[in-house]
C-alpha cells in the first residue's frame, strides 16, 4: 500500500519545464544588460551576479554616460534607475523614445518611486523592479525581456497570462476597483481617500489580492496587470 502511494505521489508531481533558450548559454542570442545605477556598491555587485551567469553586462553611473554610449541599437535591455544626479531614469526614456530606439526598459525603483514607475510602464517602460534589487528578481527580468525581444518561449508568456486571468476572476468587485487603483500608482492612503474608506481596510484588500494574484511584491503585481490589460486591447 505503501509502495502504491509513493507511486501515486510521483505521477502526480509536476515535472519542471525545459530550459529555456535565455537560461542555456551556448543557445542564448547575443543580448547586453545595460545597467544605469549611481550606487557603486549596488551596481559592482549586480554586475557581478550577472556576469556569473554569463550575462553580458554594460555598467553606468549616469544616464547621460550610457546615452552617450549608445548611438546604435543593440540587442538587449535597458535596466535604469529612476533617481539619478543629472538626467532622471525618466528623462533618459523620453529622450530614447523621440530618438526611435525601442530598447527594452526595466525601472529600478524605491517604495515612494513606485507611482513614477507606473507612469514609466504606461510611457512604454517593459517592467519595474523595487529596491532593494534580489539578484533573481533581476535575472528574471532580463529573461522575460530576452523572451519579448527575441519572441521566444512564448508558450510561457501564455501560460502566465493564463494564470494571471484566473487570479483576476477570483477577485471580488471591491478588490477589482482596489487593484485598479493600484495599478495607475496610487498609494493605500490615496486609494482610501478615492474610495471613503480607512487606510487599514485598503491594506486588507492589497494583501488579499496579492494572495490571490500569487503577487510577489507590487512590482510583480502591476506588471502582470500590466501585460493581462495590454493582450486584452488587443482583443
Amino acid at each position: 500500500m505503501l509502495q502504491r502511494k509513493r507511486k501515486l505521489g510521483k505521477r502526480a508531481e509536476k515535472k519542471a519545464p525545459p530550459p529555456t533558450e535565455f537560461e542555456q548559454p551556448k543557445k542564448r542570442r547575443p543580448f547586453t544588460v545595460f545597467l544605469v545605477e549611481d550606487d557603486q556598491s549596488v551596481r559592482a555587485s549586480l554586475v557581478e551576479a550577472l556576469n556569473e551567469l554569463k550575462i553580458t553586462v554594460r555598467d553606468y553611473m549616469t544616464a547621460m554616460e550610457f546615452y552617450r554610449d549608445y548611438r546604435e541599437p543593440v540587442p538587449g535591455v535597458l535596466v535604469l534607475d529612476i533617481r539619478l544626479p543629472g538626467m532622471s531614469g525618466t528623462e533618459l526614456q523620453e529622450k530614447l523614445v523621440e530618438d526611435g530606439f525601442e530598447l527594452p526598459i526595466v525601472m529600478i525603483s524605491g517604495h515612494a518611486d513606485v507611482p513614477m514607475a507606473v507612469r514609466a510602464m504606461k510611457n512604454g517602460a517593459f517592467d519595474f523592479l523595487c529596491k532593494p534589487i534580489r539578484v533573481d528578481e533581476l535575472v528574471a527580468a532580463v529573461a522575460r525581456a530576452y523572451s519579448y525581444y527575441y519572441e521566444v518561449d512564448m508558450d510561457l508568456i501564455d501560460e502566465e497570462l493564463e494564470e494571471t486571468e484566473d487570479s483576476i476572476g477570483r477577485l471580488t468587485s471591491r478588490e477589482r476597483e482596489v487593484l485598479d487603483h493600484v495599478v495607475q500608482g496610487l498609494s493605500s492612503r490615496e486609494i482610501a481617500e478615492e474610495l471613503g474608506v480607512s487606510t487599514k481596510t485598503v491594506e486588507a484588500h492589497r494583501a488579499r489580492i496579492n494572495d490571490k494574484m500569487r503577487a510577489d511584491n507590487v512590482s510583480h503585481l502591476i506588471r502582470m496587470c500590466f501585460t493581462y490589460n495590454e493582450e486584452h486591447s488587443k482583443g
